[in-house]
């Protein structure tokens, strides 16, 4: 097992964490329970929605370091954004 960033890659495959609000911790998707799944998802998809993916009253009272992660998760979306407009245009 090696790791990249906040990735963890096992046999090939990265396994993705998600930060848990109610817990104050990064957690492995694959050991969320269906309901934390669900309830993470939703509120994903509930920021999306709102254009909020980092919710703003978070970055108000954040590290230098939580800084740069926010910054460098900014731009990994920024180029998948990329990587999705050259395939549909």
């Amino acid at each position: 097992m090696s790791t990249k960033d906040d990735e963890v890659i096992i046999d090939s495959k990265t396994e993705e964490r998600y930060f848990s609000r109610s817990k104050n911790q990064w957690m492995y998707v694959s050991d969320m329970t269906d309901v934390h799944v669900r309830r993470a998802f939703k509120r994903l998809l509930k920021m999306i929605r709102l254009g909020e993916l980092v919710e703003t009253e978070d970055i108000q009272n954040t590290s230098d370091n939580k800084l740069k992660d926010i910054s460098s998760e900014c731009e990994a979306i920024k180029k998948h954004a990329e990587k999705i407009q050259e395939k549909i245009s």
